[in-house]
């Protein structure tokens, strides 16, 4: 698959469509009898909504009219049913989304964001990032090439959602958004108006590691039992200015439907929406970084047990998020008679530490560099977090990068129980002495039966 330069935007004079509904006065079409995409959007949005229905008939229009079906986001009775809870969206909501999506050519007069390779770094301004997530929510977008769906918010709109709670929850954040969005087309170029997305791969920093990577001594490692997960660790207030939180990644990164700490994550902060339509699959060696999206909620919990509560506007400072893929270990398989685990193999092992030496060496920070993390790379990925938790320190030691492990106290106490005395019986020593127990780990090691 060919990854293009630039994401094309609506405002392209190269995004065309048929005028089904006769929309857009005669002169418009072109010898192929296709009408320019973003006037038609102008039209469809100067109609009035007054009601919920009003909304989706403009929904509706938008699917139709851009591809050719009704059926993207299904009935969108789910959609409905939570607008219908909001009595203030139409009077006080929906104009600032329309108004935002209309700043479009205004934001991007070029018409397209470049897509990210490494090394690059995409910069929005707030507004710029808020009209944007207004087409994400409008469904104008075209759907990256290397995406199968999941890059607008028609996920959510249909009745029967996987995790309804998860869906409102997402919703609510980006109702959260628009609701205290100046109604302004403002440039500000201060770096606290700014969200900034960039790609990171080993190769560009390997050689700024220093050349005995196993004599740098091991850095602080830390066990935190958590009553429950929440989105505490993506506010800026909890990071300080030299920190980041771990997010585990698919290699298509971005929202979802049900509630996987990725999921949470960028559905909590609408501004890293975005990030889907111009950042390609990670690779085994890249790892992207979102700094400065704002989380608008806090929300507590994962997968089926999740809850939020309201952010106070002052709370609302985005931190640095590090979205990092692990290896997929259950496609993996021990081979006959090798006694060891697929975490343990070379090769694996050095992909794994690759990842997470490139997200750490992503930032400068200000003063001490301390990431978070939870149990990343296992649960769904299968990996094994005694493993998983000593390539993270080898790679944090590297860069001298501190970590806390976060670990539910119902279902990871018994590794945060193992872990810790194995921590403390490596204090004061080196990466080179975490590489030999890793070396000489094998399947039956107590440690490993977590």
């Amino acid at each position: 698959m060919s990854i293009p330069a630039f994401y094309t935007l609506p405002n392209s004079p190269t995004y065309a469509c048929l005028d089904r509904f006769s929309i857009l006065d005669e002169g418009h079409e072109n010898a192929d009898g296709h009408v320019p995409v973003w006037p038609l959007i102008t039209k469809i949005l100067e109609q009035p909504v007054a009601h919920t229905s009003h909304l989706i008939d403009i929904l509706e229009t938008i699917s139709n009219t851009l591809r050719e079906t009704s059926g993207v986001a299904g009935d969108y009775g789910t959609l409905k049913a939570f607008l219908d809870e909001h009595p203030s969206f139409c009077g006080n909501v929906w104009p600032r989304i329309r108004d935002a999506a209309l700043r479009l050519p205004t934001h991007f007069p070029e018409a397209s964001i470049p897509v990210l390779r490494p090394g690059d770094e995409v910069v929005l301004e707030r507004d710029q990032a808020a009209c944007l997530v207004a087409h994400q929510f409008l469904c104008t977008l075209r759907e990256p090439p290397w995406r199968d769906g999941y890059f607008d918010f028609s996920i959510w709109y249909a009745s029967g959602q996987r995790h309804r709670q998860a869906v409102e929850i997402y919703l609510t954040s980006f109702l959260t958004l628009f609701s205290e969005l100046a109604p302004s087309c403002s440039v500000n170029s201060r770096p606290d108006q700014q969200v900034r997305y960039s790609l990171h791969s080993f190769k560009d920093i390997e050689s700024s590691l220093p050349l005995n990577r196993g004599a740098a001594p091991l850095s602080p490692m830390h066990v935190f039992r958590l009553e429950d997960f929440t989105t505490r660790q993506q506010e800026l207030e909890y990071q300080g200015p030299g920190g980041a939180v771990v997010v585990s990644a698919n290699k298509h990164i971005g929202f979802g439907q049900s509630a996987t700490q990725e999921e949470i994550y960028v559905g909590n902060c609408p501004e890293a929406c975005p990030a889907v339509l111009f950042t390609p699959p990670l690779e085994d060696d890249h790892a992207l970084t979102v700094q400065g999206a704002r989380p608008m909620l806090r929300i507590t919990g994962q997968r089926r047990d999740i809850a939020w509560e309201p952010l106070p506007i002052e709370a609302r400072r985005g931190g640095r998020m590090l979205f990092m893929d692990a290896l997929e270990l259950d496609e993996l398989f021990t081979s006959e008679g090798e006694g060891r685990l697929p975490d343990l193999r070379p090769e694996n092992m050095d992909r794994e530490i690759h990842k997470a030496v490139t997200a750490f060496s992503a930032w400068k920070g200000e003063g001490h560099r301390q990431v978070s993390i939870a149990l990343w790379g296992c649960g769904a990925f299968n990996g094994n977090p005694a493993v998983k938790m000593m390539l993270v320190w080898v790679a944090a030691s590297m860069t001298n990068v501190s970590i806390e492990v976060m670990c539910h106290i119902s279902t990871q106490s018994g590794f945060a129980d193992k872990f810790e005395p194995f921590m403390r019986g490596l204090s004061g020593g080196k990466v080179e002495d975490l590489m030999a127990v890793l070396d000489s780990l094998s399947t039956d090691d107590p440690l490993l039966q977590v």
